[in-house]
């Protein structure tokens, strides 16, 4: 008879303890469950202001395990907005252009940031939208 989850000595496993993950370094993996497991609401759409510092970089759009769709609309002004990595800024970006809706797809856990090189306080309209929201995600 085999020991269960491998166990070299036939004993019995603790209740509730599963066989140890042999990946040390191991992240979760982006879309492996249901979209709303966690908490059980729906997945909704999420529509924010996102105020902009000049040369600041913020986070307009955090890092969640789900694959998104970021939609951007910066006003239409003299000045440019750039969005990117954790390290934006006005040398290192992709500027958007003003007035106009940029879309920017996201994959799992990662993160968006935006600046601006305006002297003054910049809004931008954010979207951001599940991409998988009427399936089912990848269980591993």
């Amino acid at each position: 008879m085999a020991a269960p989850f491998g166990s070299p000595f036939g004993t019995p496993p603790v209740p509730g303890v599963g066989p140890a993950r042999s990946t040390p370094a191991w992240q979760p993996t982006p879309n492996n469950a249901p979209e709303g497991s966690l908490t059980g609401a729906p997945v909704r759409t999420v529509l924010k202001s996102v105020p902009l510092l000049a040369n600041v970089a913020t986070v307009i759009a955090p890092g969640t395990r789900e694959n998104r769709v970021v939609f951007i609309t910066p006003p239409d002004i003299g000045f440019t907005v750039f969005v990117g990595d954790a390290g934006v800024s006005a040398r290192v970006g992709y500027a958007l252009p003003g007035g106009t809706t940029s879309e920017i797809p996201l994959v799992g856990f990662q993160e968006l940031y935006a600046v601006t090189n305006a002297p003054v306080l910049v809004t931008v309209q954010i979207q951001i939208t599940s991409i998988l929201a009427a399936e089912t995600e990848r269980r591993y």
